[in-house]
């Protein structure tokens, strides 16, 4: 069971995808947390506000990868699987596919997060739509963090300047298909939920 961000972390090192909510049958750190299955809302859950506050620790720590892998649900990805990942991303064909539908706004804000590198976004704000488009593509890598106050915002990057010249050397070593094979793997069949972009 987990109770700490010390057990979560070691249940992400140990599964290396692990989902915040239950998809896909993988495993989650909702389920985690409740030491079994959660029947109706996991907010409600005796232990939610815990499933909450490490949901919210693990998105912005620095040792897991918080993306939306999995039936378009945020899954946290060990450090093993982060070339796989960053590969994926960046793949140009896939991003191709992924720019198809997308709305003006998302557009525009995808330049402005390619051209000054790190936005901060407001949790809820007039560009929620236009960001979750963007992350749910895995246009831009998307983290959150916690200012002075207790205030939260969401932090939109370029995979670019998020990537470290390790995990891009290892990435530059695989092709697509075999990115994509390590995260089915990982994930128990495809990594649902990434759309029609993603084969």
């Amino acid at each position: 069971m987990v109770r700490t961000e010390h057990d979560a972390l070691e249940l992400i090192r140990q599964k290396r995808v692990v989902t915040e909510v239950p998809a896909h049958g993988m495993t989650s750190l909702v389920e985690a947390v409740a030491g079994g299955p959660v029947h109706g809302s996991w907010r409600t859950h005796a232990k939610g506000r815990l499933m909450y506050r490490l949901g919210r620790i693990l998105r912005a720590s620095d040792e897991v990868l918080a993306v939306r892998l999995v039936e378009g649900k945020v899954a946290f990805v060990d450090p093993s699987l982060w070339p796989a990942v960053y590969r994926m991303a960046m793949e140009p064909s896939r991003r191709r596919r992924s720019l198809e539908g997308l709305s003006p706004q998302s557009r525009a804000l995808l330049t402005a997060v390619e051209r000054d590198r790190v936005v901060r976004l407001d949790k809820e704000s007039e560009w929620t739509k236009a960001r979750e488009a963007l992350e749910e593509r895995l246009l831009v890598h998307v983290s959150e963090t916690e200012l002075e106050g207790g205030h939260h915002v969401t932090v939109l990057r370029s995979w670019r300047d998020w990537v470290s010249p390790t995990v891009k050397e290892a990435a530059e070593a695989i092709t697509y298909d075999e990115a994509l094979a390590r995260l089915r793997e990982a994930c128990g069949g495809a990594p649902a939920g990434l759309g029609s972009w993603v084969p």
